[in-house]
């Protein structure tokens, strides 16, 4: 995918020459104009960044710059004035129809063994789409980035997250690697070690630098030696088990410049990792480089196999029931709290093992208390057996107060200050905080937040829009949960139109597009839950590898054959699938709160099904967590307020946002 069309979509920054040109009262009236433009795509600029716009010689193609990374619907659906042409039609003729386009492709290739590349379609009446409908949703802030730094600030801002990076993250940061110097790359401390390993790789295998200097600033980027093992496992990979010898000898110097109680800790982990270990000592031919003593004896009872790993000792004491296994564990706070479960079906007191952890809490990982506190009080922990609920109750008591705890040792800039939220457009009671289950589609508002949906929207629309040299065929459906317990089900095998819920029809050919529309009246008198699921059903393994594939929810007001069908300005949200998976849980609307939540998640067993939310630590209840641990007052006022809360970019001077602080999961940087 392109580089600004993902800066857009993952950190809604685009990239202008700033400073470039004076700043000119017709250049402000031009560069309020250009915001007007992009208010009629669903976005805005800050006050701030319109002034910079009207200094910039990007000024004229900006609008058109962001106009080209929304994202469009660019074929029609099978029935172009949807939905009432469907509304309206008699089910025989849709049977009908769908029968011809199917035997026409799929029928077609069966009979001749020639491949189809666009089937029939019916000849409809197609009135032309000149109508755009109400402004339905609050813009959305973008940001301006200088130019000069658009490979720098995207690059920080990745990695000073504590938290791992979606894959589209991951695309942009290779990109950003490229272009960055040594002293740009190795001057920020990587707080998630897993985003290690991009950078790692683009000092080890890159030029400019001596093997000192890559030395130091591997050490510099590494805090131990297992850091050093998981990217010089993803080094060697890249280059299919083939270092040239001073690549070699750069490596074996890094794990030396640690000191040796830091290396044998880190050369078995676990039995499994020992193993990876023990290939790659092969491959950069330890012993043949190995200088410091002790480092070759520590390597050598690795290969004996009498080298015990921190963690086989700390299990060996627990399963002597020895009082010294906490004490063992205390001095790995995070591998206690990933081991709670373990201690506590091996009888240890919760009240001894939070004992220990009390102290300690401001060392440990925001992300994963969140996600285990979050994981103990899941839904269905109410139908586990006594024993199990227990173990999830007693967890659920002791994770709280140390997120509390946790989060007061952060230095934020909600410490002792009057904080007012302001988050009209998603209901944080109902939005849920994802750590390791966020969706790889990523994107700017990450899954399992809940926006909420207008009142002034009378239907949900669903749509997909894809495109390939080759003949692909993507299914849109629908599965909705009756208020009596019944199901509806939408999709190319089952009905078209069933109660709230109508379909476009199914088009088995490339530049296609499905759409699936919701009537909220008709779904509040008859259902619970509607959950929208996409299937890649032929012509290409995963959405991955289909050319492009655009699809997305949005709000609708008024319907008719004139009406546009797709407007990006009341897009609730929208992605270019990128997936490694077949089948994938798009979107969720609760119409009992009445909102509407991306899901994202494959889903490889059914696409008809529903998927479980998990909002019983909401973002409102993290929030109060939040106040209370830094000492903020609350108030409802914006006027008292020293900090205005927003969900997405910051628009005036008093905002700070929870997306760009990563809902403050990291220490003030």
């Amino acid at each position: 995918m392109q580089y600004e069309q993902l800066l857009f979509s993952e950190l809604r920054l685009v990239p202008a020459a700033l400073d470039s040109v004076p700043l000119t009262e017709e250049n402000l009236v031009r560069a309020m104009t250009v915001n007007e433009e992009l208010l009629a795509l669903g976005y805005t600029l800050a006050p701030k960044d319109i002034t910079a716009l009207a200094k910039s010689a990007d000024l004229n193609v900006f609008a058109d710059r962001v106009r080209a990374q929304i994202g469009d619907v660019k074929a029609e659906p099978m029935y172009p004035d949807f939905p009432q042409q469907v509304m309206d039609m008699d089910e025989a003729v849709f049977r009908f129809h769908q029968m011809l386009h199917y035997l026409s492709t799929y029928g077609v290739e069966e009979i001749s063994g020639i491949p189809v590349t666009r089937g029939w379609l019916p000849e409809m009446q197609n009135t032309e789409k000149t109508k755009a409908d109400t402004a339905l949703l609050n813009a959305r802030t973008i940001a301006l980035v200088a130019a000069e730094k658009q490979y720098s600030v995207p690059y920080r801002i990745i990695l000073s997250k504590t938290e791992r990076m979606t894959d589209k993250e991951l695309v942009l940061l290779t990109e950003c690697v490229k272009h960055l110097t040594p002293e740009e790359l190795t001057g920020i401390s990587v707080t998630f070690k897993q985003n290690l390993l991009v950078v790692y790789q683009a000092v080890f295998a890159g030029d400019g630098l001596s093997s000192a200097e890559k030395c130091a600033a591997l050490h510099a980027l590494c805090q131990h030696t297992g850091d050093v093992w998981k990217c010089l496992d993803y080094a060697l990979t890249r280059a299919r088990f083939h270092f040239r010898t001073a690549q070699k000898r750069l490596t074996v110097k890094l794990l030396e410049s640690y000191p040796l109680s830091d290396f044998r800790e880190n050369l078995i982990l676990s039995g499994k990792k020992a193993e990876r270990t023990l290939l790659m000592l092969k491959f950069i031919d330890f012993n043949a480089y190995t200088r410091k003593p002790g480092f070759a004896e520590a390597v050598a009872e690795l290969r004996a196999g009498t080298l015990r790993s921190w963690e086989s000792g700390a299990k060996a004491l627990v399963e002597k029931k020895s009082p010294e296994a906490l004490t063992r564990y205390a001095e790995r706070p995070g591998m206690m709290i990933r081991h709670l479960t373990y201690l506590l079906r091996a009888g240890y007191r919760s009240g001894d093992i939070y004992k220990l952890l009390e102290p300690k809490a401001g060392a440990l990982k925001t992300q994963t208390l969140v996600s285990l506190y979050a994981f103990s009080k899941r839904p269905e922990t109410a139908t586990l057996d006594e024993d199990r609920f227990m173990e999830a109750r007693t967890l659920s008591l002791m994770l709280l107060p140390l997120i509390n705890r946790r989060l007061a040792a952060y230095d934020t800039v909600l410490k002792g200050k009057k904080v007012c939220v302001q988050i009209p457009d998603f209901d944080l009671e109902q939005s849920e905080i994802r750590v390791g289950t966020k969706s790889a589609e990523g994107g700017y508002i990450r899954s399992g937040l809940a926006y909420r949906i207008p009142e002034a929207v009378r239907r949900l629309r669903f749509f997909v829009y894809w495109n390939d040299k080759e003949r692909v065929d993507v299914d849109l459906h629908g599965y909705a949960v009756q208020k009596n317990g019944g199901h509806t089900y939408i999709g190319w095998d089952t009905d078209f139109k069933n109660g709230a819920l109508v379909s476009s029809g199914d088009i088995t050919h490339s530049d296609a597009a499905e759409y699936i529309d919701i009537d909220l009246e008709k779904a509040e008198a008859e259902l619970t839950e509607i959950c929208i699921n996409l299937h890649l059903y032929a012509g290409r393994e995963v959405f991955g590898e289909v050319e492009e594939c655009f699809v997305g929810a949005m709000a609708v007001d008024q319907t008719g054959a004139d009406v546009k069908l797709y407007d990006p300005k009341n897009c609730f949200f929208s992605h270019y699938l990128t997936s490694p998976c077949s089948m994938l849980n798009y979107g969720y609307v609760d119409v009992a709160h009445r909102v509407i939540v991306f899901d994202g998640l494959p889903n490889d067993e059914d696409y008809y099904s529903t998927f479980r939310r998990n909002n019983a630590f909401s973002v409102r209840q993290y929030l109060d967590v939040l106040f209370q641990a830094q000492n903020a007052e609350k108030t409802d006022d914006p006027s008292e307020a020293d900090i205005i809360l927003v969900m997405g970019k910051p628009s005036g001077e008093k905002e700070v946002s929870l997306i760009d602080s990563n809902f403050f999961m990291d220490p003030a940087k």
